[in-house]
């Protein structure tokens, strides 16, 4: 069944998005009942995500999964790329291979790692996302927030913003930043700080355009983070750093969510592409200042 879905999407999907030139996509996202994974697609490799549950865990699941998937579209065992996601787990570092691939997003090249970490370094949920938010940076002091890989970064520089920070506490996922910039040519601001010391001490500076896509929780120093509790506080944050009709990109991937943003000017934004339809990736709000 699993290799027959796959088999079908790929058909339907791969050749659209290679119009387009895009080389990152989801092929099947718990699609069947019975058969609880993801498989994403990269530029001829694949990652074969297992949902995990009691029933799989004295087999082979994940492998019999993934044989079929790579099976279907012929893609060899070096480019079959294996994970477990659990439901509320934080993730280690799962290897330290280092190696990275390019994969196209239209006119823009991404480095991903697609078996060191449980995430590749890129969101391909947000192509749509960036796009919106490239379109609105010509002219723009851009400010990326929890900027993880400065996928955002890249999009806002290649519209044309005027300049660009992206702030992480992570020195690795900024460096990657750093290194997705100088592969499309582009520069920008890296600035390694937690989001919530960054807005405290940003002074005077004022930006004209944000992204914040913060995790649905993190525990950074003992302070723990909840994106249902705390966006309305993290939100309000983001905006005093904001021009005059500044415009703030919230995102979040929590399943459940429910804003709380009554008294601000947002619209609900529909930035989740066709190939993640099948579950709600996430959710975007325009926030106005």
């Amino acid at each position: 069944m699993l290799a027959n879905r796959v088999r079908k999407n790929f058909r339907k999907l791969h050749p659209r998005f290679e119009r387009q030139g895009i080389g990152a996509f989801r092929l099947y996202d718990r699609d069947i009942p019975e058969v609880r994974a993801a498989v994403d697609w990269y530029e001829g490799h694949l990652v074969v995500a297992e949902y995990a549950r009691e029933q799989t865990r004295a087999v082979p699941w994940l492998e019999t999964i993934a044989r079929a998937a790579a099976g279907a579209l012929s893609v060899p065992p070096e480019r079959l790329h294996l994970k477990i996601r659990r439901s509320g787990a934080k993730y280690p570092r799962l290897a330290r291979t280092g190696n990275r691939i390019e994969v196209r997003e239209r006119d823009l090249r991404f480095l991903v790692n697609l078996d060191d970490y449980i995430d590749t370094g890129l969101f391909a949920d947000h192509r749509k996302t960036r796009s919106r938010v490239r379109a609105e940076a010509r002219g723009a002091m851009f400010l990326n927030l929890f900027a993880y890989t400065g996928s955002f970064t890249c999009a806002a520089a290649a519209g044309a913003a005027v300049g660009t920070t992206s702030v992480d506490a992570s020195q690795t996922y900024l460096d990657w930043a750093r290194d997705n910039l100088r592969l499309n040519r582009l520069s920008g601001e890296l600035v390694r700080s937690g989001v919530d010391e960054f807005l405290r001490d940003a002074g005077t500076r004022r930006w004209t355009l944000c992204v914040l896509d913060p995790p649905s929780s993190s525990d950074s120093g003992g302070r723990l983070f909840d994106v249902q509790r705390d966006h309305r506080r993290l939100i309000e944050r983001a905006l005093s750093v904001l021009s005059p009709a500044g415009v703030l990109w919230f995102s979040t991937n929590h399943q459940r969510f429910a804003p709380a943003l009554a008294g601000l000017r947002y619209t609900e934004e529909d930035t989740v592409p066709e190939d993640y339809r099948n579950r709600a990736a996430h959710r975007v709000f325009r926030i106005t200042k």
